[in-house]
């Protein structure tokens, strides 16, 4: 069963060969959309099972771009390797700690067209301020994370999937309503380090990108003032664990404890 990876970057130098170490373990056909200013596309282009790649200006010169350019990667993958398997949607910052394709094998069983993922949100805490070394490897230094949203990043390869190019949002349409019963966790890097965070601060509703850092200082005790957890990653991923995950109903019920 192909697996087909759809990659959107942008400015992930500092941990995207990382990434790319984890998703060549788990996708032999790989797909990149870039928009960065450093040397994320020279790392990215390094790796055999990247078949294609492209930049976003060369898609739409001084266009803000969407989720919903994806579809030229999704054109562009059923073109090069027809319509069988599964797309997996893959980012510079995240790596998966479940295996996508084991993923997609308990979905094609289950009959389901599409799968939830739950975001790890990994930041660097207060506690950090006077040990953190800019010089270390990211994850050994980022060990702090809330249990974030809920998002669909697999679904099934069909004829007549498409998403809209000004939509947000990670779902295309044509995709059938039955979803497996199931959360895979995947890690993202939302904040890991100084440099990432003075290129990429996040944005704030009302204020501009160049001010937002004084907003979102690099160290912070609480990624998102609406989770209620704070968590230091020890080895294990607790309840969220790769088959040790209690049933999906006793995951729906206790999503209270974590937004």
């Amino acid at each position: 069963m192909q697996n087909i990876g759809l990659m959107m970057t942008y400015n992930e130098a500092d941990i995207i060969e990382e990434v790319m170490d984890s998703n060549k373990k788990f996708f032999d056909k790989i797909l990149v959309l870039d928009g960065s200013s450093d040397h994320t596309e020279e790392i990215i282009r390094s790796y055999e099972n990247v078949k294609y790649f492209i930049k976003d200006e060369n898609l739409f010169p001084k266009r803000k771009i969407t989720d919903g350019v994806r579809q030229f990667l999704l054109e562009k993958a059923q073109e090069m390797f027809g319509y069988d398997g599964w797309f997996t949607l893959l980012h510079g910052d995240e790596i998966f700690v479940d295996n996508p394709n084991e993923i997609v094998d308990k979905a094609e069983k289950a009959k389901a067209e599409k799968v939830n993922w739950h975001a790890l949100n990994f930041f660097l805490h207060t506690s950090q301020k006077k040990t953190y070394d800019e010089n270390k490897k990211i994850q050994d230094q980022v060990i702090f994370y809330h249990p974030g949203g809920i998002e669909i990043r697999q679904f099934k390869n069909k004829k007549n999937v498409f998403y809209n190019l000004n939509q947000m949002g990670v779902l295309p349409h044509g995709i059938g309503y039955k979803m497996l019963l199931d959360y895979p966790i995947f890690k993202h890097y939302v904040k890991r380090s100084l440099k990432q965070h003075q290129q990429k601060p996040i944005p704030h509703f009302g204020v501009r990108r160049d001010e937002a850092k004084e907003f979102y200082p690099l160290f912070v005790d609480h990624l998102e003032p609406a989770k209620k957890q704070v968590r230091k990653y020890t080895g294990h991923f607790d309840e969220f664990e790769p088959g040790q995950r209690p049933s999906f109903f006793r995951q729906w019920l206790n999503w209270h404890r974590y937004v």
